[in-house]
């Protein structure tokens, strides 16, 4: 049963064995399976239930409802960087890109060194069971569009290794409209697989609320308090409570803090809120000549990755966008980006990755909003330089007529000789415009108090029956999409969880 912002006009008090506050990739595959093992499970959702039928392509209509604050977002630093979060039933898996990697062999490696219950061998069950449920595998050739095909003929051109993208998929058929919700229902994300699972095991899930606080009693996590949001005019107004045995808490590297810093928890270590990192991007938007006709919005985004310098921590990629989205973000006005934008069918939107080599912080301000700073490092800065000038070249080896570059002081490229001023220009990284979609590590899990949030089943150290299931438990950065790595966390975390339930 989906509950509503009406329905709290008449029910207002709800009770669970498990209240999971968040339905992404964490809270949905946590309480699913839950609630397939037995326990009545409540989601409490801050965004609304929007079905497959109602996604389309007109970011004015889907940003507001999909997209916290409209993605009006920013991480604080130099340089500051733009960020998104989506506010669904669905989360985030709603508007990412469907891209599903495991982490890599040297990150798990480093992560079995903090617990062994972290190592690549024992995840490896968690990880084979998410993506059996949201269907992992390769992309049809006849949905890949020539934008990517174009990306791996460059890769190929320039003797770069380059990786096919396994993504989240069942009979994708391209329609490129993955960041404002699949219209097709072949994106296999949350929405369409482990809520629906868990509704059918006899979950509940109350939308269009906002979770204020934790009930505390006796020491322990006994529930959650909150209160309803107007879909229309966004003011919270009825209260809201969930009682339960245990709560999860799923609502990403930013807002998982957030809550849990309301309440002071985290004492043991002083870690919550620490160890923010995002994988920055910077885009990279060659345009063709005139005659070369990309249409980069037809066919799947990202069907590979280029991933010759992986082990330096950078990696390419496309990732095509609608045109109000590319106009948003391009470094001209007036007639300048008339001319730009009239060459849509010629772009590629393309990026560069960046591993990060250092960590930033999540504080709450004194009203209750959240202050997120990070500073990218020398050495990232150095990494985004190589990494532009690579792609950059790459695309005028291709045939392109300019790249438009991501820095404040130096917008566009003509040819590779221009590209040597980036050297010249680009000495402070204040100049850098960079993005990001991934947001990890605030709440790290560990086997010592000291130095993480939560032990090694995602127990926090200072409040029992509190577990947390998001891309806030990584021990460090994974260098590729998390959503796969969330799930199986966040499925062990639940099964832990159901297992301890059974013992006592």
């Amino acid at each position: 049963m989906i509950f509503a912002h009406a329905d709290y006009e008449r029910e207002r008090k709800f009770s669970a064995d498990v209240v999971v506050i968040g339905t992404g990739a964490g809270g949905a595959s946590a309480g699913a399976e839950l609630a397939a093992a037995g326990h009545d499970v409540v989601f409490v959702e801050e965004g609304g239930h929007h079905p497959t039928s109602s996604f389309n392509p007109y970011i004015t209509e889907t940003i507001p409802r999909l997209y916290r604050d409209a993605s009006a977002t920013v991480i604080a630093g130099k340089p500051p960087i733009p960020f998104v979060e989506g506010r669904c039933v669905g989360g985030s898996t709603v508007i990412n890109g469907g891209m599903a990697y495991r982490p890599p062999d040297r990150v798990l490696a480093d992560w079995e060194k903090i617990a062994p219950e972290l190592g690549a061998r024992a995840l490896e069950p968690y990880f084979e069971s998410v993506e059996n449920r949201v269907s992992v595998a390769p992309q049809h050739p006849d949905s890949i569009g020539e934008d990517s095909r174009m990306m791996q003929a460059g890769a190929k051109r320039m003797g770069w290794s380059f990786t096919v993208n396994q993504r989240n998929q069942r009979s994708c058929v391209g329609s490129n409209n993955c960041t404002m919700g699949c219209p097709t229902g072949a994106k296999q994300s949350t929405l369409v697989t482990y809520i629906p699972d868990a509704l059918a095991a006899g979950a509940r899930c109350l939308t269009e609320v906002r979770v204020e606080r934790l009930l505390i009693e006796g020491g322990r996590a006994v529930g959650v308090v909150g209160r309803s949001v107007n879909p229309r005019t966004r003011k919270l107004d009825r209260p809201v409570e969930v009682r339960a045995r245990a709560v999860i808490v799923a609502c990403g590297a930013i807002q998982t803090p957030l809550l849990l810093l309301r309440q002071k928890l985290g004492r043991p270590g002083r870690q919550l809120g620490k160890n923010f990192t995002c994988h920055p991007n910077a885009k990279v938007l060659p345009i063709y000549p005139s005659e070369q006709c990309i249409e980069g919005w037809k066919g799947v985004s990202q069907a590979a990755q280029i991933r010759e310098f992986h082990d330096e921590g950078i990696l390419f990629a496309e990732n095509f966008v609608p045109p109000g989205v590319m106009a948003a973000y391009m470094p001209f006005h007036g007639d300048e980006i008339w001319e730009a934008m009239s060459n849509y069918n010629q772009s590629i939107m393309s990026g560069v990755l960046v591993e990060d080599s250092t960590t930033g912080r999540v504080s709450r301000l004194p009203f209750g909003a959240p202050l997120i700073r990070y500073d990218i490092t020398k050495l990232d800065h150095e990494r985004f330089l190589r990494g532009i000038k690579l792609l950059a070249e790459m695309h005028f080896v291709m045939g392109a007529d300019r790249v438009i570059l991501p820095f404040f002081n130096q917008h566009l490229a003509r040819s590779v000789d221009d590209l040597k001023k980036i050297d010249v220009l680009q000495t402070c990284p204040s100049t850098l415009e960079l993005f990001t979609p991934h947001l990890m590590g605030t709440a790290r899990m560990g086997s010592d108090a000291r130095g993480s949030v939560v032990d090694v089943n995602g127990e926090l150290w200072d409040l029992p029956g509190c577990y947390i299931a998001d891309a806030s438990l990584f021990p460090t950065a994974i260098g590729v999409n998390p959503q796969i790595t969330i799930m199986a966390l966040a499925k062990r975390v639940a099964q832990h969880m159901s297992l301890a339930k059974q013992a006592a």
